[in-house]
């Protein structure tokens, strides 16, 4: 008869199960940490951020253009068309520091702005200076804007006042 052999005391009955439970862990680590490399490379982050940074550059530096503009003569200048005086402006401190609205009211008055109104804006989180007109009062916008833009980030609202506003220029003053 053939003899059965019966366990050891000191050798674990599942040892051969075991054995295939800790190949499928090593398996399942290896995938995870090559699932995180692949992660870490297609978003940019840990070691492949050079790559990411230098590919996402190349693409957003546009091309160079050349480009001829010629110097506006004083007939045809914004300024020469627009009176200064015509449009009562109200100026709003949107950036939340003292006295940035009186020193806009001051320049302006000194370049021949009529100014109504200095206040502060609803709120202090304007980064740039925004300028918002009257439909009527449309030809300022590259007035103002070539006169604010040397001393301020200045961009033009889509928004329009209203025809019953007091003013017919806001402009909010704002951080930059």
């Amino acid at each position: 008869m053939e003899e059965q052999q019966s366990p050891t005391a000191g050798t674990p009955i599942y040892q051969e199960s075991q054995q295939k439970n800790a190949k499928w862990l090593w398996l399942f680590i290896v995938l995870i940490i090559v699932g995180a490399l692949i992660y870490a490379f297609v978003k940019g982050i840990g070691p492949f951020a050079a790559f990411k940074s230098e590919k996402v550059q190349e693409e957003s530096t546009p091309p160079p253009v050349d480009f001829f503009q010629s110097s506006p003569s004083p007939e045809s200048s914004p300024e020469a068309e627009v009176d200064k005086s015509q449009a009562v402006i109200r100026i709003l401190n949107g950036s939340g520091k003292a006295g940035v609205a009186s020193s806009v009211k001051d320049f302006l008055e000194s370049k021949g702005y009529k100014i109504g109104s200095v206040g502060n804006a609803e709120n202090f989180g304007f980064e740039q200076t925004v300028i918002r007109l009257k439909d009527s009062f449309k030809n300022f916008r590259e007035v103002l804007f070539s006169d604010l833009s040397d001393n301020y980030s200045v961009k033009v609202s889509e928004d329009n006042l209203d025809a019953t506003d007091s003013a017919d220029i806001e402009i909010i003053v704002g951080s930059k």
